[in-house]
């Protein structure tokens, strides 16, 4: 018995040595491991784990914000999510889209087809969008379900505080934040920066961890600072859709320019669409039609003919012309009135708007020296202020007639952001100032001045500014221009509408120039109306542009403190107002 305890009892150690030896074994295979690791391994499994959990993130930058000149926002980046997918599990677990698709209202196929092209492919690109740009909320909600492989990126949406009223000037980005129209696309490298690079650590749920290290620095877009005013870009929105809806117009334009250091406050263009929408996105729509779109600029040019001729020194505002009681025929056609104006002096030849006075005064002077001042006028040039500029035209003509018709304003194009530079010469005392969409360091706040090129004398402009003001008097054409308390001048004109392939048939321009307030000209104000239906409410420039002109300045007048210069004058009744009288043709041929 107690031989067999004694087997038992060496039989039991022989088995806990063996089981020790054993043990030890494997703890010294695992030791052995370890070390071979630690000498031999540890780069290619620190390799491997990086691989897995180290990654390269690519920063998006901010887009830099625009502002009008009053430091309120015309353009801005607002912080959205971006929802995306790894394609290997996200495409292997459709069965889990269905609240995914419901919330972020996507259809399945789409999605199906996206993951068809990546399993063509092999998943060689395992990245894939599933929505972009959405809300914060929405996107915490589209996470809450935990569908496989799916991920948020931050990403930036552009939006447009003023809407339809910046969207021709401001225009729009694509929806990776790259300006695609306007100031947007002529500023993109600006605005867009500069993209950055980090190294971070996530787990194996793509969780962020931790920064590891900043490769490249991200750079956000530079803030823009424009001299538009967004109040008066929404009043003079507002009074343009109105004209063009009222006289069933095809469009218009309206251009302020603040005269003294050439900024540019208003332009805005109808009809108009929404840059924050782009369901309404038509591209026929996107053109800035107060630069890119030029039309014959009809009896505004008038002012500039008489100054011409005062300049010459072979007249005054008091010398006459005898327009005489019928058209006036020249070699190759004839020129018209809509009345006869008899004997006129050259004030009333502006007054009154005469063909005839500007086109025979015009054959009493040097065409070269004319045409010479249309070009000094930027007439032909562009004012280089704006994206997407024309020139116009201004051509040299050999033909009497057709040089004759230039003094008029046919036989030369403009768009509405020239006629508007060429004005504010005569609030600049004879002085052309070159014009910016940019805020200057000094503006109108501060009372700066700009120095321009001289293109009249001070005496000659004094001259044509009295006869800009009695053209917004009751005998002039342009009674609806006029504004309570203040004194307003300008110059109406009415064009036939040309499609390029000659003079549409009843189809007119109705323009309206002028400034405010006369006793000291800062304010420049171009209004033009493109082709008015006659049978809404006439197409004279004075009628259809003219109110437009009086809205937008008087609420200028109002926002700047402007000080009256005219308090002894009574309201007038808008009541009593009576159509202008403007050329029905412009002078035909």
């Amino acid at each position: 018995m107690r031989r067999q305890q004694e087997r038992h009892i060496q039989r039991t150690l022989f088995r806990q040595r063996i089981l020790l030896g054993l043990v030890s074994a494997g703890f010294a295979v695992l030791a052995i491991k370890l070390v071979s690791i630690q000498l031999y391994g540890h780069d290619r499994l620190v390799a491997e784990a990086n691989a897995r959990h180290i990654r390269s993130v690519v920063q998006k930058p901010v887009r830099g914000p625009i502002y009008d000149r009053n430091e309120r926002l015309l353009a801005v980046s607002t912080p959205v999510d971006t929802v995306w997918a790894e394609a290997r599990k996200f495409c292997n677990a459709p069965e889990q889209w269905p609240d995914m698709l419901r919330l972020l209202k996507l259809k399945q196929p789409g999605l199906n087809k996206a993951c068809e092209k990546r399993k063509a492919g092999e998943f060689r690109n395992n990245f894939m969008y599933v929505k972009r740009q959405i809300p914060p909320l929405l996107a915490e909600q589209v996470m809450a379900l935990k569908v496989p492989g799916v991920s948020l990126q931050r990403d930036y949406k552009r939006f447009y505080p003023p809407g339809p009223a910046v969207g021709h000037l401001i225009g729009f980005t694509d929806i990776d934040g790259k300006g695609q129209e306007g100031i947007e696309k002529s500023y993109n490298q600006d605005l867009q920066g500069v993209r950055g690079r980090q190294i971070v650590h996530r787990d194996s749920k793509g969780r962020f961890v931790e920064f590891v290290e900043q490769v490249e620095a991200v750079e956000n877009g530079t803030p823009l600072r424009l001299s538009i005013d967004s109040r008066l870009q929404y009043l003079a929105s507002g009074y343009l859709e109105q004209a063009v809806r009222k006289h069933k117009a095809r469009g218009g334009s309206v251009v302020m320019v603040y005269a003294p250091t050439g900024e540019i406050l208003v332009m805005v263009v109808s009809p108009q669409f929404n840059p924050n929408d782009r369901r309404t996105f038509v591209p026929d729509r996107f053109r800035n039609r107060a630069v890119t779109d030029v039309q014959e600029p009809g009896s505004t040019i008038k002012p500039f003919t008489i100054a011409t001729a005062i300049e010459s020194g072979q007249f005054t505002a008091e010398s006459t012309i005898d327009t005489g009681e019928k058209p006036f025929r020249v070699p190759g056609g004839r020129i018209s009135d809509t009345h006869p104006n008899g004997v006129l002096t050259l004030e009333n030849i502006v007054v009154k708007s005469s063909n005839i006075g500007a086109a025979k005064l015009l054959m009493e002077m040097q065409y070269d020296g004319f045409h010479a001042k249309l070009d000094q006028l930027g007439f032909g040039h562009k004012v280089n202020a704006v994206p997407a500029e024309v020139s116009g035209v201004l051509p040299k003509r050999k033909r009497l007639i057709d040089r004759l018709t230039q003094s008029y304003g046919y036989g030369l194009n403009a768009t509405p952001l020239q006629i508007a530079r060429a004005y504010t010469v005569f609030a600049n005392n004879g002085v052309l100032k070159p014009l910016t969409i940019r805020k200057r360091e000094q503006g109108l706040e501060q009372g700066a001045e700009l120095a321009g090129k001289r293109v009249f004398s001070e005496q000659t402009t004094a001259q044509v500014l009295r006869m800009l003001e009695r053209v917004a008097s009751p005998d002039g054409t342009a009674r609806r221009a006029r504004i309570d308390r203040y004194r307003v001048g300008g110059k109406t004109g009415t064009s036939r509408r040309n499609s390029g392939n000659g003079y549409e048939k009843d189809h007119y321009v109705s323009w309206f120039v002028g400034m405010a307030p006369m006793s000291d000209p800062r304010f420049v104000l171009a209004v033009m109306v493109d082709d008015p239906d006659p049978k809404a409410g006439g197409y004279y420039g004075g009628t259809i542009a003219g109110p437009v002109f009086a809205k937008t300045m008087r609420d200028t007048m109002r926002l700047y403190n402007v000080t009256p210069d005219k308090l002894d004058a009574e309201i007038e009744d808008p009541n009593k107002i009576v159509l202008d009288r403007e050329p029905k043709s412009g002078g035909q041929i």
